[in-house]
């Protein structure tokens, strides 16, 4: 229950955060310490607070406050600058809560260990609905909990975004039982087309692979240049889908972090260890439980580009884990075929360098790419 992510903000953190006070009386009631720091030294109270005189904060406050809850310290600038992006998330958030009961449901078009995903109709729009049972993980407080933590994380990050490539944030809903998050209704994943031309036994075109690894980029491009930057954390082919235009979007930012200080330089590292991702395509340092910063994206971004370029996915007859080791334990890398456009061969290595800090910017490979 108290287990806390990266910057040691736990589930309470969270739910304290966006108002979620049946939540914060479960957790209290499972055990949680009301007065768990994070790296800011704030406390769930004090994101309680930070969210100010809505019926929902204000009765966090008063449960966090019965379980003997007090203030954290917040001498850090990074601190205040958080509360003032919260106060304003929240703000516009507002707009985007929604009565479940608006939702129609049409299909389930997918579904995960915690949640399902429906294909809905809301004001007279299709729309994807990724809801999760709350009441069910409630009963079962161990690593559940922190599915519905990175649901939350998800929307707080995904409110604030507004980019071509990055899958739009309509609406959210919650209720004693739910909680929901209304997104556009895409068409299929990239990996959904990889299975399709692995299937049929066809390559995808050259002109496509380079319109895909482009609007990858300029998505990723728009979040690590987002004030402070965003670390996606878990680019993988199952998190960028395909509108029904074959346009390239993101998704899936449960795992994502902002940068915690905006003044750092680029070349920085920061205090976010321990693995987390999809194996295959996670930077070595990621996989070692070293400190990093938003290179690990450039580096997946490398792994994605390869699956693109040659057609098949990075060390294809081993496992994730395997496959991460060879990596991270070993400097190993994807065999390039010798026959690919030497500047697509260039940038791979450049990407995917054991040395995260000469691996290149967005920025610059886009000017390669475009």
């Amino acid at each position: 229950v108290n287990q806390g992510d990266y910057d040691k903000r736990t589930a309470l953190h969270l739910a304290s955060g966006e108002g979620h006070a049946s939540i914060v009386l479960a957790l209290c009631e499972a055990g949680a310490d009301p007065n768990v720091e994070d790296r800011w030294k704030r406390r769930p109270l004090d994101d309680a607070f930070a969210g100010g005189t809505d019926g929902a904060y204000e009765e966090c406050v008063a449960i966090l406050q019965r379980f003997g809850a007090a203030r954290g310290l917040q001498r850090s600038t990074t601190s205040n600058v958080n509360l003032e992006l919260d106060k304003s998330s929240k703000r516009q958030s507002d707009n985007l809560k929604i009565n479940f009961g608006e939702l129609e449901m049409i299909d389930r078009i997918g579904a995960g260990a915690f949640g399902e995903i429906y294909k809905c109709r809301w004001r007279g729009t299709l729309v994807a609905a990724k809801i999760i049972k709350t009441a069910k993980i409630r009963k079962e407080w161990n690593e559940r909990d922190l599915a519905i933590a990175d649901f939350h994380q998800e929307i707080s990050v995904l409110k604030s975004l507004r980019h071509p490539q990055i899958v739009l944030l309509l609406a959210y809903s919650t209720t004693a039982d739910y909680e929901v998050m209304i997104s556009e209704l895409m068409k299929c994943s990239l990996l959904d087309v990889f299975k399709s031309h692995m299937v049929q036994g066809t390559r995808m075109r050259k002109r496509t692979q380079i319109i895909y690894a482009t609007q990858l980029a300029r998505g990723m491009n728009y979040l690590h240049t987002c004030s402070p930057p965003i670390i996606h954390r878990d680019l993988k082919p199952a998190n960028l889908l395909i509108d029904h235009s074959g346009v390239l979007k993101i998704s899936d930012f449960g795992l994502s972090k902002i940068r915690p200080d905006p003044g750092k330089k680029e070349t920085e590292k920061y205090t976010m260890t321990g693995e987390t991702g999809s194996y295959r395509f996670m930077a070595p340092e990621v996989f070692r439980h070293e400190e990093y910063n938003e290179t690990v994206d450039i580096y997946s971004y490398a792994m994605i580009l390869f699956y693109l370029l040659v057609g098949r996915p990075p060390w294809p007859t081993i496992s994730g884990m395997n496959a991460v080791k060879k990596a991270a334990e070993e400097g190993d890398r994807p065999n390039v075929p010798r026959d690919m456009d030497l500047r697509m061969q260039s940038l791979l290595k450049e990407c995917w360098d054991e040395n995260a800090s000469m691996r290149p910017a967005f920025q610059r490979i886009l000017a390669n790419l475009e």
